[in-house]
Order: structure tokens, then C-alpha cells, then sequence
């Protein structure tokens, strides 16, 4: 169940002041460890960028404008930064450790989400793009291995390939990185042409293959999508029918912002009376919610340099270490068999109130 990794030979053992202890995770841009420091006192991820792109005056450029806007997030759905070496070599940026499985495992493991938990889905998922793009950042690779499932609601991760939306005198070389199944035709063709609009076609992408286990365009080459083939929506929901369609749209212009998919989602969770987060709970089958929480107690192998610092309990938390803006107290009583049959009845009678009150928090956060 653990995601972590034992470091391999040639993998360092720190970084910026952090003792790497496990393996996270490799991508192209670089290798990510868990990490800890004894003035920090939560685990963190580390991510070392490969030499490839560190070694560009133009990548260190980015890299350096990118950490002073990150530094200002620390949303409901994102990881914080705790600290960044945009002048080391190589550089690296360590952010708040989610202790949370992804999407992606657990879709591969208990099947595609019904209509309900995909709604909420869609929710979290428009409400981290929404804090994201208010911050002048693209995503440019949401996919399921990027969003993390915690006891109190989702969280986006992976800012690596992200590239500025605002200032000027910055190029983007013409290199596409991403996951071309979740990719928006534009930044197929060209990574500079990306825009706020890509990563709601990816949104939009998300939600097919977590409703039906493939992605819209699993069965398209890639001549095809550059042509501007259509999406397969055929075993998409009804009820979601219309506004994975508006993601997918080929014009940039004619898809929805994320913040108008955040809306139009908690506007349908509202009649399901569920929750968004910690409020009540994940609106999520009983063996995804079990396995949520039995992730959430694997102890996170603290080196013991870290535990003498600290207290002894310093570099973990009841969500499992990643409690950005997430809220606590949420109530971890098992809502028993009824949670199958009815939304109303998961969490109780004081159920539908809760959810009620904290959508109108919500809304009331965005303005209506």
C-alpha cells in the first residue's frame, strides 16, 4: 500500500537541508523523494530536477518566477511550498507531503466512480484550477496520478511542468510535455499555445476515464486528435453528458472556466445533499473510504534524527501529514451499510444542514 520506495544506489540522501530517506516518484522533469528537516516539522515531497533542464538559463528563469508564485498557495486543494534551491545544482522545491493514494489507484482498483462521485469529483477538480489559475499557473498535466484522494476531500499535485500564465519576456521552448490522453489539441500541436482552457480539457478528460475506465481519445491516433477528432463519450453518464462535452470542445473559447465547472458542480452535489470535504465526509463507496482511511494510518517512516528534534510527533498529522487548507475535525464514524442506497442517508440526519451551510460557505468564498 505504501507509496514509498527504498532510494537506490546512485540516489542522493539530501537535499537543501533535507534528509532523503524513500523514493516518491520519477517523471521527466526529475525525481521526487520524501524528505525531512528538523526545522520542519511534517514530511516533505522533494523534487530534484534533472540536469537536462537545469543546465537551461531559460528553465532557471521560469523555475525562479514559478517558486514566488507558489509561494502564495495554499488552497483547499494544493500542496504548500516549504522551501525551493532555484540557484543549487540542481535545483530543487519541496512541498507538503500528501500522505493520500491517487485517483489512478483507486479507479484500478474498485472501478470506475457512479454519477455522484464523479460530481464531486468535478468540484474539487474545478476548484483547484480555479485556485491555480488565479494565481497566473497552469497545471499543463493533470491526469489521475496527479490528484490525490485524502480523508477530507481531493488534492491537485505536480506543478513541475506548469509554466506562467501572466508577465513577460519568458518562452516556452517548443517542447510538448504532458500526457497526451489528457492533452487539449492547442498544447498537442504546441506547448506554447497552452492556455487556462487546456487544463479544463483535461478536467474534462479526467472525468470520462473515471466514469468509464478509458479515456476519450483511447482508441485515436494521434493524427487523428491533431485533426481534431471527436471525444468517445459514449458511456459518459447523462447526467454529466453536457458538461464533459463543454470541456472537450476543440476552440478553447467555446469549453467552460474552471471556476464556471466548480459552480455548475456544487450546484448538482447540492441536490445529492453531499459534502465537498471534511465538512461530512467523501461521498465515496464504503471500500474506497476504508481504504482512504487505513492510507491515512500507515505511519510515515520518520527518520529518527527527525523524531528527537521534533518530540516525537511532529512530522505527522491525523490526515497523514498533508493538511493544507483542508480543514479538520472531520467526523471518521463508519455511516454504515445505508451509504450504498441512499446520498441522504450516509452521514445522518444532520447531514443535508452541514452540507447545505458549507456550499453556501463555498459560494459565498467565489461570490455568487
Amino acid at each position: 500500500m505504501v507509496p514509498w520506495q527504498p532510494l537506490r544506489a546512485d540516489d542522493p540522501t539530501e537535499c537543501g537541508g533535507f534528509r532523503l530517506t524513500h523514493r516518491l516518484g520519477q517523471g521527466g522533469f526529475g525525481t521526487v523523494f520524501l524528505g525531512f528537516r528538523s526545522d520542519i516539522d511534517e514530511p516533505a515531497a522533494v523534487k530534484i530536477f534533472s540536469s537536462q533542464y537545469a543546465s537551461s538559463h531559460l528553465w532557471r528563469q521560469r523555475f525562479r518566477r514559478e517558486i514566488e508564485l507558489i509561494k502564495t498557495m495554499a488552497g483547499l486543494h494544493t500542496a504548500a511550498l516549504l522551501d525551493s534551491g532555484g540557484g543549487d545544482e540542481p535545483p530543487w522545491l519541496a512541498t507538503r507531503y500528501v500522505h493520500a493514494p491517487s485517483l489512478d489507484r483507486l479507479v484500478h482498483q474498485y472501478g470506475a466512480f457512479e454519477v455522484l462521485p464523479a460530481w464531486w469529483l468535478a468540484t474539487g477538480l474545478g476548484e483547484a484550477l480555479a485556485e491555480i489559475h488565479a494565481k497566473g499557473i497552469l497545471h499543463r498535466d493533470l491526469k489521475p496520478q496527479n490528484i490525490l484522494v485524502e480523508q477530507s476531500g481531493i488534492k491537485v499535485i505536480d506543478f513541475g511542468i506548469s509554466r506562467f500564465t501572466t508577465g513577460a519576456g519568458i518562452t516556452v521552448e517548443p517542447r510538448f510535455f504532458g500526457s497526451d490522453q489528457y492533452c487539449a489539441n492547442e498544447h498537442l500541436l504546441d506547448p506554447r499555445a497552452a492556455t487556462e482552457k487546456s487544463d479544463v480539457f483535461a478536467l474534462g478528460a479526467v472525468l470520462v476515464w473515471v466514469m468509464t475506465g478509458r479515456t476519450p481519445f483511447q482508441d485515436v491516433m494521434h493524427h487523428e486528435r491533431l485533426a481534431g477528432a471527436p471525444p468517445n463519450l459514449d458511456r459518459v453518464p447523462d447526467q454529466l453528458y453536457e458538461l464533459v462535452e463543454s470541456c472537450l470542445a476543440v476552440h478553447p473559447d467555446h469549453r467552460p472556466t474552471a471556476l464556471t465547472v466548480f459552480r455548475t458542480a456544487l450546484d448538482h452535489l447540492t441536490d445529492f445533499a453531499v459534502p465537498l470535504a471534511s465538512e461530512a465526509g467523501l461521498p465515496l463507496p464504503v471500500e474506497i473510504r476504508d481504504f482512504v482511511e487505513q492510507w491515512a494510518a500507515e505511519p510515515v517512516p520518520v527518520p529518527e534524527h527527525v523524531l528527537a528534534t521534533t518530540g516525537g510527533g511532529g512530522a505527522t498529522s491525523d490526515s497523514g501529514g498533508a493538511d493544507v487548507g483542508a480543514g479538520g475535525g472531520e467526523s471518521k464514524a463508519d455511516p454504515g451499510p445505508e451509504r450504498r442506497r441512499s446520498a441522504k442517508g450516509i452521514f445522518g440526519s444532520d447531514w443535508v444542514a452541514r452540507w447545505h451551510d458549507a456550499a453556501d460557505r463555498r459560494r459565498d468564498s467565489y461570490g455568487r
